[in-house]
């Protein structure tokens, strides 16, 4: 039978500032006409456009696929349209970034480039303009989800929390909690934010308000009422990597392990790659579960796992991986060099039971 081969992630830095600018000046260059009516605020917010494609391009080049890439230019279509940006603006800035690559990349770059760039451009066309609710009607909790979001939108936590103990009470388990409310109200909200229906100040609030609620529930998840569930004897080191600062999700993965009866060291946000390795050594974990939301902190997980492999005290622990990246990539988690892909925080803790069986 053959198997596919899959492509090693060779990390790839470009130079972002550098061809950024000059398409920046490509641009205004191309597009006088509209160009003179950009305001200032909006100048800046193209130029910043530039620096995300350039990071996006750089990674969709590291894994030899045009996924990533694709994906923030259909997100940011959707983002500036919102903005009062033509609809054409990110096939434009496409266009001009382009034609600056043609000159500036280095040959063994420059074709590969080319090609996601006219792949993105296809898919711009042909990929609709609008963003589905994450609050679908399959949920069962959708209509609780909708309204807590409501509540930590407008600010009213006393009804928000009330939510959460009226489902507490009729026998809502914390972990549909997490699934069916949580997790769609965090993802719903980033899309009002992207179609700026609700500014970045009621984005991180949603963010702050759901984690304070987490916090709140802890207690239940480590020790549910009438669960008499041993521990396991298995440990797991649960971790945003490098400067990822997005934690809600791993820190959700790493209470899903500890109802499951894990001994659980969750490292938080922001954390340097050495100071993973050292807790991972320290806890003697048997797991450790490693999250990324941004694509371009892809090269910082993939020298923690080459480092954790490196090292023979580290060398055995099984790495499970997740996040945004890994869920629009097929096999990313492969090519990173990980054991495993959890899409959800309870596909993350059955992996890591066939992983490793229990000590006790």
């Amino acid at each position: 039978m053959n198997h596919a081969v899959v492509p090693v992630y060779y990390p790839v830095k470009l130079d972002r500032e550098y061809l950024a600018g000059k398409a920046f000046d490509q641009f205004g260059e191309r597009h006088t006409s509209i160009w003179r009516n950009f305001s200032g605020i909006q100048k800046r917010r193209i130029l910043e456009e530039f620096r995300d494609i350039v990071n996006s391009l750089g990674e969709s080049i590291a894994i030899g696929n045009s996924a990533i890439l694709i994906d923030h230019v259909c997100w940011a279509r959707v983002h500036l349209t919102s903005l009062h940006f033509p609809k054409k603006h990110v096939s434009q800035v496409l266009d001009a970034l382009g034609e600056v690559l043609k000159k500036e990349l280095p040959p063994d770059f420059r074709k590969q480039a080319a090609a996601f760039i006219t792949e993105s451009l296809v898919a711009l066309k042909n990929t609709p303009p609008e963003i589905p609710s994450y609050i679908t009607a399959d949920n069962p909790l959708a209509a609780v989800a909708q309204s807590f979001l409501h509540s930590v939108i407008s600010a009213d936590l006393e009804q928000a929390e009330r939510l959460i103990e009226d489902e507490i009470n009729s026998g809502t388990s914390v972990k549909d909690i997490y699934l069916h409310i949580f997790q769609p109200v965090l993802r719903e909200t980033g899309r009002l934010w992207q179609l700026q229906q609700v500014g970045i100040a009621q984005e991180h609030f949603v963010t702050v308000s759901v984690e304070t609620f987490m916090a709140r529930l802890h207690d239940r998840i480590l020790f549910p009422v009438g669960v008499g569930k041993g521990r396991r004897g298995t440990t797991v080191v649960a971790a945003s990597v490098g400067e990822e600062l997005h934690d809600v999700g791993i820190r959700m993965v790493a209470d899903f392990f500890a109802t499951d009866g894990w001994d659980t060291y969750y490292t938080g946000a922001n954390i340097p790659v050495q100071s993973i390795i050292e807790a991972v050594r320290d806890q003697k974990a048997d797991i450790i579960a490693l999250s990324t939301t941004m694509p371009r902190h892809l090269p910082d997980v993939q020298y923690l796992i080459r480092s954790l492999r490196a090292d023979q005290r580290t060398a055995g622990v099984k790495i499970i991986v997740g996040g945004y990246p890994f869920r629009i990539v097929p096999n990313l988690w492969k090519q990173i060099g990980s054991d495993a892909y959890g899409a959800t925080a309870e596909e993350a803790v059955a992996i890591a039971n066939r992983l490793v069986p229990k000590h006790r």
